[in-house]
């Protein structure tokens, strides 16, 4: 009882600590530049290889402005965007890049353990990439919706599996 009291206290009080809500399903976040998912995986390029530590830890992980600029700096080199890209390299300054889907700071979610333990598909959560050229969140990410895929999948619903702190 004290353990569910605790729980209970814990959440409420994350919850409340929010600064800003998600964006709803279908809405895309500004970037800082214009970036095209359809392009970029059109070329071959696979999810892995630019968000590098989705097999590999909690969050997939941003490309850096380097990596981008291995094949910018012949590609594009004289758009806008790519022109701003190759100024934070030069100033060594990353870009930020906001997340399409933010948490509350109460919920545990591990990109490494849906892929390896779940065999969950990036397609799954972000919608056909292939197509889209700007990405939005795709899937409702509330407490139910995150149930249902448990359940549908037989995995863990119990509620320390995402509202308790894990290690990376």
């Amino acid at each position: 009882m004290i353990v569910r009291v605790f729980l209970y206290l814990l959440v409420t009080a994350a919850a409340m600590a929010q600064k800003e809500p998600a964006p709803p399903v279908g809405v895309a976040p500004v970037q800082p530049l214009p970036f095209s998912h359809r392009v970029h995986v059109a070329t071959g390029l696979k999810c892995a290889e630019c968000h590098k530590t989705v097999l590999t830890a909690t969050a997939a992980g941003m490309p850096s402005v380097d990596f981008c600029m291995r094949c910018h700096v012949a590609i594009r080199k004289d758009s806008a965007a790519i022109v701003t890209l190759a100024q934070h390299q030069k100033e060594k300054k990353p870009l930020e890049w906001l997340p399409v889907y933010r948490l509350p700071a109460f919920v545990y979610f591990s990109h490494r353990r849906h892929h390896a333990k779940g065999q969950i598909a990036c397609e799954t959560c972000h919608g056909d990439v292939a197509r889209q050229n700007v990405l939005s969140k795709e899937k409702s990410i509330a407490m139910s919706a995150c149930q249902a895929c448990h359940d549908t999948r037989k995995a863990n619903n119990n509620c320390d599996a995402c509202h308790v702190p894990h290690p990376s």
